[in-house]
């Protein structure tokens, strides 16, 4: 589930096209899960975390590829 929704994250932020949200979404990801560390009681996985970081950043790519394939096709 973490996979999926930072890959939505990463599609959604490259819509902005915005530099600010291209270089914060990250920072509020470990910010959030940060907070999850401090809130649990149990243990928080840094694997999840460096999935979601990985999955924003192939939401990110799978966006401008998108992108890059539709401006190529409408010159043709």
């Amino acid at each position: 589930m973490i996979i999926l929704t930072a890959f939505a994250i990463g599609v959604l932020a490259a819509g902005t096209r915005s530099l600010i949200c291209y270089c914060m979404t990250p920072w509020l990801i470990v910010i959030a899960f940060a907070l999850a560390a401090i809130c649990s009681m149990g243990n928080v996985s840094l694997l999840a975390l460096l999935l979601a970081i990985l999955s924003y950043n192939a939401g990110m790519a799978a966006t401008f590829l998108t992108a890059l394939v539709v401006a190529l096709r409408s010159e043709a």
